[in-house]
Protein backbone atom coordinates (compact mmCIF):
# COMPACT_ATOMS: atom_id res chain seq x y z
CA UNK A 1 0.00 0.00 0.00
CA UNK A 2 0.77 3.72 -0.41
CA UNK A 3 0.15 6.28 1.81
CA UNK A 4 -3.18 8.63 0.61
CA UNK A 5 -1.36 12.14 1.05
CA UNK A 6 -3.75 14.58 -1.20
CA UNK A 7 -0.55 17.22 -0.97
CA UNK A 8 1.24 14.86 -3.48
CA UNK A 9 -0.69 11.67 -5.19
CA UNK A 10 -4.29 13.32 -5.58
CA UNK A 11 -3.69 16.80 -6.67
CA UNK A 12 -0.16 17.21 -8.05
CA UNK A 13 0.44 20.02 -4.63
CA UNK A 14 4.15 19.20 -5.25
CA UNK A 15 6.53 21.95 -4.61
CA UNK A 16 9.29 23.07 -6.82
CA UNK A 17 12.35 20.99 -6.79
CA UNK A 18 10.16 17.70 -5.42
CA UNK A 19 8.62 14.76 -7.33
CA UNK A 20 5.20 15.39 -9.24
CA UNK A 21 2.70 13.26 -9.85
CA UNK A 22 -0.13 12.44 -12.18
CA UNK A 23 -3.95 13.88 -10.73
CA UNK A 24 -6.44 11.27 -10.11
CA UNK A 25 -9.65 11.01 -12.51
CA UNK A 26 -12.40 11.71 -11.03
CA UNK A 27 -13.31 8.25 -10.87
CA UNK A 28 -10.86 6.83 -9.24
CA UNK A 29 -11.27 10.16 -7.11
CA UNK A 30 -14.89 9.13 -6.28
CA UNK A 31 -14.08 5.58 -5.42
CA UNK A 32 -11.71 6.69 -2.84
CA UNK A 33 -14.35 8.85 -1.35
CA UNK A 34 -17.21 6.03 -1.31
CA UNK A 35 -14.36 3.76 0.40
CA UNK A 36 -13.49 6.18 3.04
CA UNK A 37 -17.22 6.63 3.72
CA UNK A 38 -17.73 3.00 3.51
CA UNK A 39 -14.81 2.39 6.47
CA UNK A 40 -16.04 5.19 8.73
CA UNK A 41 -19.75 4.13 8.34
CA UNK A 42 -18.42 0.49 9.95
CA UNK A 43 -16.33 2.13 12.75
CA UNK A 44 -19.35 4.74 13.37
CA UNK A 45 -22.15 1.38 13.46
CA UNK A 46 -21.19 -1.68 12.61
CA UNK A 47 -18.18 -1.68 15.00
CA UNK A 48 -18.41 -3.70 18.80
CA UNK A 49 -18.62 -0.01 19.69
CA UNK A 50 -19.75 3.36 18.19
CA UNK A 51 -16.04 4.48 17.94
CA UNK A 52 -14.95 7.86 17.04
CA UNK A 53 -11.34 7.69 14.71
CA UNK A 54 -10.66 11.47 15.77
CA UNK A 55 -7.75 12.53 13.39
CA UNK A 56 -9.69 11.64 10.08
CA UNK A 57 -6.98 13.21 7.72
CA UNK A 58 -5.44 11.96 3.99
CA UNK A 59 -2.21 11.00 5.53
CA UNK A 60 -4.63 8.57 7.83
CA UNK A 61 -6.20 6.94 4.85
CA UNK A 62 -4.00 4.22 2.58
CA UNK A 63 -4.24 3.17 -0.81
CA UNK A 64 -4.21 -0.43 -2.48
CA UNK A 65 -2.88 -1.12 -5.80
CA UNK A 66 -6.62 -0.69 -7.44
CA UNK A 67 -7.00 2.58 -5.07
CA UNK A 68 -9.20 0.98 -2.15
CA UNK A 69 -8.49 2.66 0.82
CA UNK A 70 -7.70 1.51 4.17
CA UNK A 71 -8.33 4.21 6.95
CA UNK A 72 -5.02 3.89 9.72
CA UNK A 73 -3.96 5.30 12.68
CA UNK A 74 -7.16 4.30 14.40
CA UNK A 75 -6.81 4.14 18.25
CA UNK A 76 -2.30 3.92 17.30
CA UNK A 77 -2.26 7.09 19.95
CA UNK A 78 -4.04 5.22 22.77
CA UNK A 79 -1.89 2.35 22.70
CA UNK A 80 1.15 4.55 22.72
CA UNK A 81 -0.23 5.90 25.51
CA UNK A 82 -1.22 2.93 27.34
CA UNK A 83 2.68 1.07 26.56
CA UNK A 84 4.86 4.07 27.48
CA UNK A 85 2.75 6.38 29.46
CA UNK A 86 3.54 9.51 27.76
CA UNK A 87 3.83 11.20 23.96
CA UNK A 88 7.50 11.57 22.64
CA UNK A 89 8.84 14.70 23.62
CA UNK A 90 9.39 15.69 20.14
CA UNK A 91 5.76 15.80 19.34
CA UNK A 92 5.20 19.47 20.98
CA UNK A 93 3.21 20.43 18.68
CA UNK A 94 0.61 17.86 19.24
CA UNK A 95 -2.39 17.57 21.64
CA UNK A 96 -0.89 16.66 25.18
CA UNK A 97 -1.60 12.75 26.94
CA UNK A 98 -3.19 14.47 29.90
CA UNK A 99 -6.23 15.94 27.81
CA UNK A 100 -6.82 12.27 25.89
CA UNK A 101 -6.57 10.31 29.27
CA UNK A 102 -9.37 12.51 30.56
CA UNK A 103 -11.62 11.23 27.98
CA UNK A 104 -14.26 8.47 28.38
CA UNK A 105 -12.75 5.37 28.44
CA UNK A 106 -15.30 3.81 25.94
CA UNK A 107 -14.59 6.65 23.56
CA UNK A 108 -11.95 5.64 21.07
CA UNK A 109 -10.02 7.84 19.31
CA UNK A 110 -6.24 9.17 18.04
CA UNK A 111 -5.45 11.99 20.73
CA UNK A 112 -2.32 13.03 19.37
CA UNK A 113 -3.73 15.10 16.29
CA UNK A 114 -0.84 17.72 14.58
CA UNK A 115 -0.90 20.97 12.97
CA UNK A 116 -1.85 19.54 9.79
CA UNK A 117 -4.31 17.57 11.11
CA UNK A 118 -5.93 20.60 12.54
CA UNK A 119 -7.38 21.65 9.04
CA UNK A 120 -9.04 18.95 9.33
CA UNK A 121 -10.76 19.37 12.93
CA UNK A 122 -13.78 20.20 13.26
CA UNK A 123 -14.27 23.60 15.07
CA UNK A 124 -16.02 22.41 18.10
CA UNK A 125 -13.69 20.00 18.83
CA UNK A 126 -11.32 23.05 20.34
CA UNK A 127 -14.03 23.62 22.95
CA UNK A 128 -14.52 19.74 24.48
CA UNK A 129 -12.23 17.19 24.71
CA UNK A 130 -15.43 14.54 24.73
CA UNK A 131 -15.36 13.24 20.82
CA UNK A 132 -17.69 12.78 18.54
CA UNK A 133 -18.71 11.37 15.86
CA UNK A 134 -20.06 14.14 14.06
CA UNK A 135 -15.81 15.52 14.68
CA UNK A 136 -14.98 12.51 11.84
CA UNK A 137 -18.00 13.60 9.28
CA UNK A 138 -16.75 17.24 9.80
CA UNK A 139 -13.19 15.44 8.90
CA UNK A 140 -14.44 13.84 6.10
CA UNK A 141 -16.25 16.57 4.42
CA UNK A 142 -12.96 18.87 4.53
CA UNK A 143 -11.12 15.59 2.55
CA UNK A 144 -13.98 15.53 0.28
CA UNK A 145 -13.37 19.58 -0.80
CA UNK A 146 -9.98 18.95 -0.81
CA UNK A 147 -10.31 15.84 -3.69
CA UNK A 148 -13.00 18.05 -5.45
CA UNK A 149 -11.16 21.54 -5.17
CA UNK A 150 -7.22 20.05 -5.82
CA UNK A 151 -6.60 22.71 -3.00
CA UNK A 152 -4.55 22.13 -0.15
CA UNK A 153 -5.75 23.44 3.34
CA UNK A 154 -1.90 24.01 4.35
CA UNK A 155 -1.36 26.02 1.49
CA UNK A 156 -4.49 27.94 1.66
CA UNK A 157 -3.76 29.28 5.25
CA UNK A 158 -0.12 30.12 4.08
CA UNK A 159 -1.07 31.85 0.98
CA UNK A 160 -4.76 33.24 1.67
CA UNK A 161 -4.51 33.01 5.26
CA UNK A 162 -7.56 31.21 4.97
CA UNK A 163 -8.33 27.68 5.09
CA UNK A 164 -10.30 25.14 2.77
CA UNK A 165 -13.61 25.28 4.00
CA UNK A 166 -13.69 29.25 4.54
CA UNK A 167 -12.49 29.58 0.47
CA UNK A 168 -15.00 27.03 -0.48
CA UNK A 169 -17.81 29.12 1.02
CA UNK A 170 -16.56 32.39 0.25
CA UNK A 171 -16.42 31.28 -3.35
CA UNK A 172 -20.34 30.03 -2.85
CA UNK A 173 -21.10 33.98 -1.38
CA UNK A 174 -19.54 35.45 -3.87
CA UNK A 175 -21.51 32.52 -6.46
CA UNK A 176 -17.93 31.56 -8.22
CA UNK A 177 -18.87 30.04 -11.15
CA UNK A 178 -18.28 26.15 -10.74
CA UNK A 179 -15.16 26.16 -12.59
CA UNK A 180 -13.63 28.34 -10.31
CA UNK A 181 -13.95 25.62 -7.74
CA UNK A 182 -13.51 22.46 -9.32
CA UNK A 183 -10.15 21.34 -9.78
CA UNK A 184 -8.82 22.06 -13.25
CA UNK A 185 -7.33 18.50 -13.49
CA UNK A 186 -10.82 17.47 -13.83
CA UNK A 187 -11.78 19.37 -16.78
CA UNK A 188 -11.44 16.42 -18.74
CA UNK A 189 -13.79 14.60 -16.94
CA UNK A 190 -16.22 17.72 -17.63
CA UNK A 191 -19.46 14.76 -18.80
CA UNK A 192 -19.73 13.93 -14.69
CA UNK A 193 -19.35 17.70 -13.81
CA UNK A 194 -23.17 16.93 -12.29
CA UNK A 195 -21.97 14.56 -10.46
CA UNK A 196 -19.16 16.29 -8.75
CA UNK A 197 -21.32 19.07 -7.85
CA UNK A 198 -23.72 16.94 -6.16
CA UNK A 199 -20.66 15.33 -3.53
CA UNK A 200 -19.42 19.12 -3.21
CA UNK A 201 -23.11 19.60 -1.94
CA UNK A 202 -22.66 16.34 0.22
CA UNK A 203 -19.48 17.90 1.61
CA UNK A 204 -20.77 21.08 2.26
CA UNK A 205 -23.44 19.67 4.38
CA UNK A 206 -20.28 16.91 6.58
CA UNK A 207 -18.59 20.81 7.09
CA UNK A 208 -22.07 22.79 8.71
CA UNK A 209 -21.03 24.53 11.41
CA UNK A 210 -23.70 23.42 13.77
CA UNK A 211 -22.48 19.26 14.25
CA UNK A 212 -25.94 18.19 15.02
CA UNK A 213 -26.39 19.29 11.28
CA UNK A 214 -24.31 17.40 9.70
CA UNK A 215 -25.23 13.87 8.24
CA UNK A 216 -24.30 10.51 9.45
CA UNK A 217 -21.56 8.67 7.73
CA UNK A 218 -23.91 6.82 7.00
CA UNK A 219 -26.13 9.08 5.79
CA UNK A 220 -23.08 9.88 3.14
CA UNK A 221 -22.57 6.25 1.90
CA UNK A 222 -26.24 6.10 1.38
CA UNK A 223 -25.92 9.60 -0.78
CA UNK A 224 -22.84 8.93 -2.67
CA UNK A 225 -24.40 4.88 -3.54
CA UNK A 226 -27.59 6.58 -4.24
CA UNK A 227 -25.55 9.36 -6.74
CA UNK A 228 -23.45 6.48 -8.34
CA UNK A 229 -26.23 4.32 -9.24
CA UNK A 230 -28.05 7.27 -10.99
CA UNK A 231 -25.24 8.59 -12.99
CA UNK A 232 -24.78 3.93 -14.04
CA UNK A 233 -28.69 3.99 -15.26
Amino acid sequence: MITFQMAASLQQFSKPGTMTFTPLTWNARLKIMKGVANGMSFLHEFSPKKYVHGDLRPNNVLLGKDMEPYISDFGLGRLANIAGGAAPSSQSDRIGVEKAQSLQPDSSMSPLVSKEGSCYQAPEALKTLKPSQKWDVYSYGVILLEMITGRSPIALLETMQMDLVQWVQFCIEEKKPSADVLDPFLAGDSEQEGEMIAVLKVALACIHANPERRPTMRNVTETLERLSASVSS
